[in-house]
């Protein structure tokens, strides 16, 4: 049976990042402690021994990835570019080979579940290439209905905020109105100081 595992704000740090007047800097920078403290509570969760692979999916998980090679460097890990289609479903367009043919368990890192289809398909592509029984869902947050799927699917979801909203295909509250990937590049503060 998939279990659901909420990791308590007690310090705040969460609720500090998603601020609506938390600047780009501010979000990056926050989602980087974050993920600190998920690879902390996705590695725990698993049992000890378990030959487990990092799955980044691209471009949300690359933010949470310095905190997952910190906190648990005895991890493998691979990079999947997810993207969808024009009608929605997700595939993917490419994959690093895993370094092993076989593991227990794969962690889909990732900062937003809005539906839960990105993670499913993510586990598709891993399944097709290596043998793998078990998965957990590492997010920082994830609508409720995504969560629910994802517990349905067998899968285990850790994360921050589980049971968020979902406004369309949007979580909310969500980590603010930019991309993962301009989080992670910056290109927001770039693009102001050369505007100013």
């Amino acid at each position: 049976m998939a279990v659901r595992r909420e990791i308590p704000d007690h310090d705040g740090r969460y609720e500090r990042t998603t601020r609506p007047e938390s600047t780009p800097e501010q979000i990056r920078r926050g989602i980087f402690e974050l993920g600190h403290t998920l690879g902390r509570q996705s590695r725990a969760a698993l049992p000890a021994n378990t030959v487990a692979l990092g799955a980044v999916i691209l471009r949300g998980g690359l933010l949470l990835y310095p905190g997952f090679a910190k906190v648990a460097p005895e991890l493998d890990f691979c990079l999947l570019a997810m993207e969808r289609d024009s009608d929605g479903r997700a595939g993917c367009r490419y994959l690093t080979q895993p370094p092993r043919r076989e593991y227990d368990t794969a962690i889909l890192i990732d900062c937003v579940a809005a539906t839960g289809g990105t993670l499913l398909a993510s586990r598709r592509v891993l399944t097709a290439n290596c043998s793998i029984p078990a998965f957990q869902a590492a997010v920082l947050c994830s609508s409720e209905p995504a969560t629910r799927t994802l517990l349905n699917q067998g899968m285990d979801v850790v994360g921050f905020r589980l049971d968020e909203a979902l406004d369309g295909d949007v979580v909310t509250p969500d980590l603010g109105e930019l991309d993962a990937g301009d989080l992670f590049s910056g290109i927001p503060a770039m693009l102001q100081r050369t505007a100013e």
